[in-house]
């Protein structure tokens, strides 16, 4: 199995993490603004077997304000990119994770706006492949 690459959309930024080649090990990639999001996700794809995308829920089940918008970027990913392998995977509590391990790094880096969006990335696909892996 190749990489994967994880991605935790949202409206203005969108982190993005992916895999070692082996595709066992979650590495934090990029935050990019959202309007870029194509042109980075066309530079990456042909390094990547699978994609994964963060699926916002609330703790009780129900649907996020932002759910709509990651339903619509699943599925123009899915059209535009119909050979590749692309999943929705659950998401909950990812933001507040990263927001907790933001606070643990350096001042400089809590500064990067981007810096959240990556672990938020991260967070998805590490738990993505616990769970590959019980």
């Amino acid at each position: 199995m190749g990489r994967i690459l994880a991605i935790d959309y949202g409206l203005k930024r969108s982190g993005l993490a992916w895999t070692d080649p082996t595709g066992r090990v979650a590495l934090p990639l990029a935050g990019v603004e959202t309007p870029q999001l194509w042109d980075k996700l066309s530079a990456l794809l042909p390094e990547v077997d699978k994609v994964i995308v963060g699926y916002p829920r609330q703790l009780s089940g129900a649907t996020t304000t932002m759910t709509t918008s990651v339903e619509l970027f699943f599925s123009e990913l899915r059209r535009r990119y119909p050979h590749l392998s692309v999943e929705l995977v659950e998401e909950r509590l990812s933001t507040c994770a990263a927001q907790y391990y933001l606070r643990q790094l350096p001042r400089r880096h809590r500064q990067n706006k981007y810096t959240a969006d990556q672990l938020a990335a991260t967070i998805i696909l590490e738990s993505y492949l616990l769970r590959k892996r019980l």
